[in-house]
């Protein structure tokens, strides 16, 4: 019997290629749906467009000097940080006023409250500072190979709950060469991908007698063309969900970040943050 095909997109939050600082704050996450889920929620409606058009867009309203091609919180973030600005936020408020800095503010905490509040999107994040990173996990090798285990933590903990037959893949979001920033470091991917199936093995060893989810992980490309090349997802719409995602976890559960997101109201039900050290042990 063929199972269900899973895709999780992810991305980081911190600066993992520099792992000197000890209190620097670190994270990882990925958004799990189903292939036929991930087509449907591409068309879906939010306002007078579609997630997959949102996705592929600059937010609206920031200066095009500072926009990327696509949908960057940190495009905002940084524009925030231009303009002093700082505070803590739920994501269903909405500043009233007609300036560019509102109606940013507006137009990210209505995608971003899209992904917290979705039924059919599962986020899973885990988070913790660079001291625990390097006493915990290896990072000789390179950060990839450091951010492969710490995806291998998130994968360890669910792949056992799938269907027999189901199949995970993950597609951790690229960095981008700054000599070359439309191409992927196609090594680190390798290396990250590689230390991912390693470690989510060796932590599922007292799992071995028990059927679960295949695992596979990989660029987005190579995944679509070895598992569902007939199936039309947007590459660039899938990042930039991802990191939505590592930017809810980073305006969380970063306590030292100047903007902060917090949800009194418990509405983010399919959202799970984790401590490092909650998976570690």
């Amino acid at each position: 019997m063929i199972g269900d095909l899973w895709l999780a997109v992810g991305d980081k939050a911190g600066s993992w290629d520099d792992l000197a600082a000890p209190e620097q704050f670190l994270g990882v996450n990925l958004v799990i749906a189903k292939i036929s889920d991930w087509e449907s929620i591409l068309k879906e409606e939010l306002g007078a467009q579609t997630i997959e058009q949102r996705m592929t867009q600059p937010l609206p309203n920031l200066p095009k000097e500072i926009a990327s091609n696509t949908h960057k919180v940190m495009d905002a973030l940084n524009y925030f940080k231009a303009q002093s600005v700082r505070g803590r936020w739920t994501l269903d408020a909405i500043v009233k006023g007609t300036t560019p800095l509102a109606r940013i503010k507006n137009d990210l905490s209505v995608n971003l409250g899209w992904l917290a509040t979705h039924p059919s999107l599962i986020t899973l994040s885990t988070y913790g500072k660079t001291e625990w990173v390097r006493n915990n996990l290896n990072y000789v090798e390179n950060y990839a190979h450091a951010l492969g285990q710490t995806y291998g933590l998130l994968i360890a903990l669910i792949l056992p709950f799938f269907k027999d037959g189901d199949s995970l893949l993950v597609a951790p979001a690229p960095d981008d060469d700054p000599q070359n920033p439309n191409e992927p470091l196609n090594a680190d991917i390798k290396s990250l991908s590689s230390s991912l199936l390693d470690y989510t093995q060796r932590s599922l060893r007292v799992w071995q007698n028990t059927k679960m989810a295949k695992l596979d992980c990989a660029a987005f490309t190579d995944l679509q063309q070895k598992y569902f090349q007939d199936t039309l997802l947007n590459m660039d719409a899938l990042h930039s969900i991802a990191e939505m995602g590592a930017a809810l976890l980073a305006l969380s559960q970063n306590t030292k970040g100047d903007i902060r997101l917090h949800d009194p109201n418990r509405t983010w039900r399919e959202i799970k943050f984790y401590k490092f050290e909650e998976l570690f042990s």
